[in-house]
């Protein structure tokens, strides 16, 4: 805090922009946001090396348009999307069955609000990739944050790490103070900050009794948010734990081949990709087993399948 108020007494403006690795020190952000001395925070979604070609982009864009405003950045859904048709061609030959809800969507979301409240934990992609660090519920794992159990389940069976590891909420915006300590919208999950829930959220509040938020808005993300509201209606909780869609030390999937086979080797119920639901007993037994050896290819015929639209 030293370095920020130090910062502060020398250029003495009220906006505080922060990039690079440090930024996604969420504890570090919500003490700025909360202590001052800045009024406005802004941390780049994409902090880190990445980050860098959003940061190139802006700066040409200043140099070229003098004048013209950058409009906010209100959400970072900006990498590949797949079609239905897609996905279904890639896991072809690997699964038996799947479930298409094309034109279906409210159908979608109560079935898997109902799967999510019955203890399941959910592959879930939707639309674009995130760019970034953070899945933002577009490339993400779901889970009912009441369940005390389900930090050990995800750590132990899916995630494959340590057992402390904690995992975040993701909230619908209009319910954020009722539930969080938290006075502004927090759509990166860049910050930190008290739970103060009515509800009982071990799966997601920390031993300090913090939370790191994502806040859902209908505007940037019309899908998270209606499963958020059908998972509402459901069970009277708004907020659903939110986890990155991967293993441990690998990348957090892309593709539908990259979700079928973090399925496969993982411990989840039900994946999602856009409109199309595949339960996990409609995996081939034979993927299954070839995907639980560490390093081994897939079966030439369904890596072919697999990897037809990556």
């Amino acid at each position: 805090m030293a370095e920020v108020r130090h910062l502060h007494d020398t250029v003495r403006v009220d906006n505080l922009c922060m990039a690079g690795g440090v930024a996604l020190n969420c504890v570090a952000n919500g003490r700025v946001r909360r202590e001052g001395p800045f009024k406005r925070l802004f941390v780049q979604p994409a902090a880190g090396d990445a980050g860098g070609a959003l940061g190139a982009a802006a700066l040409a864009h200043v140099r070229t348009c003098a004048g013209e405003a950058i409009a906010r950045l209100d959400h970072v859904y900006l990498g590949p999307q797949y079609t239905p048709d897609e996905v279904i061609a890639s896991w072809r030959g690997a699964v038996s069955t799947w479930v298409d809800y094309r034109g279906r969507e409210s159908e979608l979301l109560i079935e898997v609000a109902d799967r999510l409240a019955a203890g399941q934990i959910i592959g879930w992609c939707d639309g674009r990739m995130e760019f970034g660090p953070r899945a933002l519920g577009a490339r993400s794992i779901l889970a009912d944050p009441r369940d005390a159990t389900m930090r050990e389940r995800l750590n132990t069976v899916v995630k494959k790490r340590e057992a402390f590891r904690p995992f975040a909420p993701a909230v619908l915006e209009d319910q954020l103070s009722a539930h969080f300590d938290l006075d502004r919208p927090s759509p990166f999950m860049l910050d930190t900050c008290l739970t103060r829930s009515p509800l009982s959220l071990p799966a997601v509040t920390h031993v300090d009794g913090s939370a790191r938020v994502q806040t859902v808005h209908t505007d940037s993300a019309p899908r998270f948010a209606g499963l958020l509201q059908a998972f509402a209606e459901r069970t009277g909780c708004p907020i659903l734990l939110n986890t990155s869609f991967n293993m441990s030390d690998e990348p957090i999937v892309c593709s539908p081949a990259d979700a079928l086979i973090s399925f496969a080797r993982s411990g989840l119920d039900t994946l999602v990709f856009g409109d199309v639901l595949l339960d996990r007993r409609c995996l081939r037994e034979s993927v299954v087993a070839e995907c639980q050896v560490p390093d081994a290819p897939l079966p030439t015929t369904v890596a072919d399948a697999l990897y037809a639209f990556v």
